[in-house]
């Protein structure tokens, strides 16, 4: 899961408990620095950057 850490939809600490809650074979939980709600669309560097590190490997 990748969250803004200043999403008001989707507060991070809900989000958060959430994804500690999940079983799930692999999981993750990283925060997007002065992200909101769409952090892929604002900062899809950092996105990509992370899909390529948390995702890919999983796949």
């Amino acid at each position: 899961m990748f969250q803004g850490d200043s999403d008001v939809l989707s507060p991070p600490d809900a989000v958060g408990r959430f994804v500690a809650d999940a079983t799930a074979p692999v999981k993750s939980f990283e925060l997007m620095p002065g992200a909101s709600h769409f952090a892929s669309f604002r900062h899809p560097d950092r996105f990509l950057d992370l899909m390529l590190a948390e995702v890919r490997p999983a796949l």
